[in-house]
């Protein structure tokens, strides 16, 4: 496909011909490659995107390359220029700077060669040089376009965000300047407050809260806004400050922030790191209580901190405690406090998959469970009467005695794939969801107790709802939530999908006094959408952040405070 040659002496000397490839398989192929794509930008589940975005067209990259270098009607050498420019293409594709080695290439496939092929079918009628000079301008064009975009970062369904490269471009922030100042932090969280991941009870809904809509003529007003450091942490806020996580250069922090104004108060840092390709730096949220603050950061580390100054006042890393490894997406359990103990999924085998540490001391109180796998945080319930912890994780559910760390109840539900990442949720004193990607689905189970003996049954199992990372809440029987990045509603009795919406990806808050979902959409959108198994309606949109936004929202005190791993802002909501 490259340069014009004797052919003509070539192929009667080997047979071949020069009138071009006989194009029947080769359209088969790039017309299912091109409808895998096209499923893969509406799939709701991680590993069809990967088969849309990256097995696809990697088969079809085989199949066409043997199809190519196959081809008698093609002379030898054509066919080994034309296969050598595709693979110096990829190569300077992978190669371009910011493109993240390689993270173009699902992009890119599909577009060369479905061009390619198209091109070459549309001019059959051609003589073959002419066709060769129009395929190889084509992969000059190709060229040309893929060197004017950059990869930003990865998606919730792994497909790189690109911008032009003369674009601004927010990158990372590495003031890692030392902030000693002192909050006056009240004893306990208000009643306007957010005091840890998700809320009080970690369901992510807000109740007694309502504010105007009709942002069209009177949008949130903002505050502030400012630069803030890698990772997915949350706010926790409290009287007149906030605290949250964030990595700076080789130093993971925990921040306090000033509310009214988003200036530092103090910082806390820790020498650690946390690499992964969807995003460094920490993913839990810190937890107060009482006066006291518990965070953990990506590589393992609990701290007890002095909420007013930062100072730190127990250590423990999960990593020696729990013989566990940094997971692969790192340790990502926002430590909940349960009277005395501060509790954390750890991961580790032999039965130290949950510990529970001493809150004065810091000394090992229990630890149980089985599960080694997860990204989710411990979660308090009252079961069947019965006052308990819950874990979710590799294994399914299981359920422990706060106190002493005995394990009540286990529902076995494995899994080998996209690890659990949600919460689970509490539909009533019986009834437990459970969300995992993957393709497995939500399934919901019934706990009962009688008689000092545990039943736990599934219910039901539906693989239409499948969330990854992005939470889902319960609303008048009723969950809203994520199927892959759709929005979507099932009814919580029976698994039945009632519609899925706008692929948004991201977070969602439930505001009940209102019938109203909150979403902080992976773009950076806040969506209001109505709490109403009828149908999507969307009431509201407004643009927020910019870049890639995992990070759950927070309303506290008549504010809305969104970040991802950029900057964050806070919003006055109209009255």
């Amino acid at each position: 496909m490259v340069e014009e040659s004797a052919v003509p002496n070539e192929a009667a000397s080997t047979g071949e011909g020069s009138g071009g490839p006989r194009m029947r398989t080769a359209v088969v192929v790039v017309v299912a490659q091109a409808a895998a794509f096209a499923y893969a930008l509406r799939a709701p589940d991680l590993i069809q995107n990967a088969l849309g975005y990256m097995v696809a067209p990697a088969l079809a990259f085989l199949i066409l390359s043997i199809w190519w270098l196959r081809s008698k009607t093609v002379a030898r050498r054509d066919r080994l220029n034309g296969f050598a420019l595709i693979i110096l293409l990829a190569i300077l594709v992978s190669a371009l700077p910011g493109a993240g080695a390689g993270q173009l290439l699902p992009y890119a496939a599909p577009v060369v060669l479905i061009g390619v092929v198209a091109l070459l079918a549309a001019t059959s009628s051609l003589a073959w040089p002419r066709r060769k000079g129009l395929v190889l301008l084509y992969l000059i064009a190709c060229g040309a376009f893929f060197s004017l975009l950059r990869v930003d970062d990865v998606g919730g369904d792994l497909m790189p965000i690109t911008a032009w490269r003369w674009e601004p471009y927010i990158g990372e922030w590495t003031d890692v300047a030392d902030a000693s100042g002192t909050a006056a932090i009240p004893a306990a969280a208000g009643p306007s407050d957010w005091p840890e991941f998700r809320g009080t009870a970690r369901d992510n809904r807000l109740a007694g809260v309502t504010f105007a809509t009709g942002w069209t003529a009177t949008p949130p007003r903002e505050i502030w806004r400012t630069r803030v450091g890698l990772g997915w942490s949350s706010f926790t806020v409290v009287g007149d400050y906030f605290f949250t996580q964030e990595q700076r250069d080789r130093a993971e922090l925990i921040v306090c922030y000033e509310a009214d104004t988003g200036e530092q108060i103090w910082t806390n840092k820790t020498s650690d790191r946390f690499n992964d390709s969807t995003g460094d730096g920490p993913r839990a949220t810190p937890t107060f209580y009482e006066g006291e603050l518990y965070v953990l950061g990506a590589t393992g580390l609990l701290q007890r901190l002095e909420p007013a100054s930062g100072k730190t006042l127990w250590t423990h890393d999960l990593k020696d405690d729990a013989k566990a490894k940094i997971p692969r997406w790192g340790f990502a359990s926002s430590p909940l406090v349960v009277g005395d103990l501060v509790v954390v999924f750890a991961g580790g085998p032999d039965g130290k998959s949950v510990l529970a540490y001493q809150r004065d001391s810091g000394d090992i109180e229990w630890a149980s469970g089985d599960g080694t796998h997860a990204y989710s945080s411990i979660q308090r319930a009252t079961i069947a009467g019965v006052d308990q912890l819950l874990s979710t994780s590799n294994v399914g559910i299981q359920a422990f005695v706060p106190e002493t760390g005995q394990l009540l109840w286990t529902h076995q539900w494995p899994i080998n794939t996209n690890p659990r990442c949600v919460q689970p949720l509490v539909a009533d004193e019986n009834s437990i969801l459970i969300g995992t990607a993957g393709g497995k689905g939500t399934r919901r189970i019934r706990v009962d107790h009688a008689n000092n003996a545990w039943d736990v049954n599934e219910e039901w199992t539906t693989r239409d709802f499948k969330p990854y990372f992005n939470d889902f809440v319960y609303h008048n029987g009723y969950c809203y939530g994520f199927d892959g990045k759709r929005f979507t509603c099932i009814d919580a009795a029976t698994g039945e999908r009632m519609w899925k919406g706008g692929g948004y990806g991201g977070q969602v808050l439930l505001l009940p006094d209102m019938e109203t979902l909150l979403v902080l959409s992976e773009k950076g959108d806040i969506v209001l959408l109505e709490a109403s198994s009828d149908g999507e309606n969307v009431l509201e949109k407004f643009k927020v952040l910019d870049g890639k936004t995992w990070n759950h929202p927070v309303i506290a005190n008549g504010r809305l405070f969104v970040r991802n791993a950029r900057e964050m802002a806070c919003f006055e909501l109209p009255a």
